[in-house]
């Protein structure tokens, strides 16, 4: 039996306090007139590195289980902003400040997913909350816009999690394969 391909990436979750935040920030966008594609602040996590379309899940799932995460990263919201594109207009995003525990783990993940010969994305890392694409209106070029964003306290990851990208009747889903603790090798399979 052939094996199917999926489009895999991992990530951290987000603690239920920034959730209800994210929340609150995005209707707070909307009643100011900002127009976008939102994302459900359920399904907001922190990417730690896009894998992409592969048949190589069980592959993926041994190496993940190999890698040594000895540390909990602590994540920082460091305000808002926009990522302009040249196409397909901007992305609202929510900036983050990773510690050198994720950093590092995120360059030892990449390396190692690379070693399998999985293509590895070339851009700097700038880790992120993407609240909206296709992001435009007035509010957005104001003084205001950085204000709204409020602060969050600063959470440690207790978790990365495997996830599969794909659509469930009509709506994209983020499934998570599996769950591998920080502070220990070896998944929790979901």
């Amino acid at each position: 039996m052939e094996k199917r391909e999926k489009r895999l990436f991992t990530a951290i979750s987000l603690p239920e306090s920034w959730i209800r935040a994210l929340a609150r920030t995005e209707k707070a966008l909307k009643e100011e007139g900002v127009r976008g594609r939102f994302l459900p602040p359920e399904r907001l996590h922190v990417t730690i590195n896009f894998i992409g379309e592969t048949r190589r899940e069980e592959e993926i799932l041994e190496l993940l289980g190999a890698l040594g995460r000895s540390g909990r990263p602590s994540i920082r919201a460091a305000g808002g902003g926009l990522f302009r594109r040249r196409r397909g207009g901007s992305l609202i995003v929510w900036h983050l400040e990773a510690d050198q525990v994720l950093l590092s783990y995120r360059k030892k993940e990449a390396e190692a997913l690379a070693r399998l010969g999985l293509t590895r994305d070339t851009r700097p890392y700038r880790p992120h909350l993407t609240l909206a694409r296709d992001a435009e209106g007035p509010f957005l070029h104001s003084r205001a816009f950085e204000e709204i964003f409020t602060d969050l306290p600063t959470f440690e990851a207790e978790e990365l999690l495997l996830f599969w990208s794909h659509f469930d009747q009509g709506r994209l889903t983020y499934t998570p394969v599996a769950r591998f603790p920080f502070g220990a090798t070896g998944p929790d399979m979901c």
